[in-house]
């Protein structure tokens, strides 16, 4: 008698790799994102205020705080790996 398991089992494995390796792809993209903002940041804080103005830059606030954006259901996702 012949089962379909182990092609069902090769599926559910071939279906899990491709999302582990694009949730992998997620989160390296991230953080290059992450990385590049983090550098702007300190390129443009290490920057005086008439470079500003020659670039065309806004004024920056020094006691402004930083923020962050995060897409819609992030924090969500994240509790739920717990």
């Amino acid at each position: 008698m012949a089962y379909s398991v182990h092609s069902s089992h090769g599926q559910q494995t071939a279906d899990l790799t491709i999302r582990f390796l694009q949730a992998t792809a997620r989160r390296i993209a991230a953080a290059e994102m992450w990385y590049r903002r983090a550098q702007s940041r300190r390129i443009i804080a290490a920057l005086s205020p008439e470079q500003m103005k020659d670039i065309g830059y806004p004024a920056v606030d020094v006691d402004a705080i930083p923020s962050l954006d995060v897409e819609t259901g992030l924090m969500t996702r994240l509790q739920s790996m717990r």
